[in-house]
């Protein structure tokens, strides 16, 4: 792990979990999700969906990545996030933001799903202002691990859950900063509807698009307009908003760009 990742990580985290701490500050605490700008950064991704998607999920098949990295064809134009414990300074998430291409059909996978169903992705959203979450990731193996060094009986469930709920929330909070960056108004994905559930228990709510599909199982194509989405999930669930705009920042800077458009 180079220095600089070294140094964000042993910051804050030396004090145990409390439940009377709020979820932002819990989040600071325990995790924090940088981008993948390094060749180190990078390997640590798609070894993590190497663990998450060939192993764990077996969604892809291992033995087409035979040095344990997963990658495709639209990791040319995405960029990608790691999710830290700081702790254990160990990487536990990952998750990808794939890109437009100005002009160029089918940047994104859900374009190609989309049109089986004769449904186009363009009809819904400004593709230049779209991107695609997508190998969202957290490995069940890095808290397999966690609760074998703790002791199984030392993390209690509520515990297990508020640290899988912050996780989701840092990754989706990495994805959101990229978006601000890019000038980005619009979400799409492919998700499992268990996964929407979850996410909708946060106040973060997706339109579906089109029917259900079969793509490693049964998924949802969906899309969220983000200033709408961030305004939702603030009324629905204040304190995992403040953790998925960072107390409210991404949320006004979000704000700002949908008044712009």
């Amino acid at each position: 792990m180079n220095a600089v990742i070294r140094n964000v990580l042993t910051d804050p985290a030396e004090s145990n979990l409390s439940s009377n701490d709020s979820l932002l500050t819990q989040y600071n605490k325990y995790f924090t999700t940088v981008l993948a700008d390094t060749a180190s950064l990078l390997e640590a991704a798609h070894a993590l969906r190497f663990q998450v998607y060939c192993l764990e999920r077996k969604f892809e098949n291992a033995e087409e990545h035979p040095n344990g990295l997963e990658t495709d064809e639209y990791d040319a134009h995405a960029v990608q996030g790691v999710l830290f414990h700081r702790p254990s300074q160990s990487a536990m998430g990952a998750a990808r933001v794939i890109l437009t291409r100005g002009g160029v059909p089918d940047s994104l996978p859900i374009e190609r799903l989309l049109r089986q169903s004769d449904l186009e992705l363009s009809d819904c959203v400004n593709l230049s202002q779209t991107i695609e979450i997508s190998r969202f990731a957290i490995s069940k193996e890095f808290r397999r691990r966690k609760s074998d060094e703790a002791g199984v009986s030392a993390v209690s469930p509520a515990d297990a859950l508020r640290e899988t709920n912050l996780a989701f929330l840092g990754l989706l909070r990495f994805v959101l900063e990229e978006c601000v960056k890019r000038n980005i108004l619009y979400w799409a994905a492919v998700m499992e509807p268990k996964f929407l559930r979850l996410l909708a228990r946060m106040g973060i709510t997706y339109t579906p698009l089109g029917p259900l599909v079969m793509h490693h199982g049964i998924r949802q194509p969906c899309y969220c307009y983000l200033p709408d989405m961030l305004e939702n999930a603030r009324q629905v669930h204040p304190e995992c908003w403040e953790v998925l705009t960072d107390g409210g920042i991404l949320h006004d800077q979000m704000a700002l760009l949908g008044n712009a458009s």
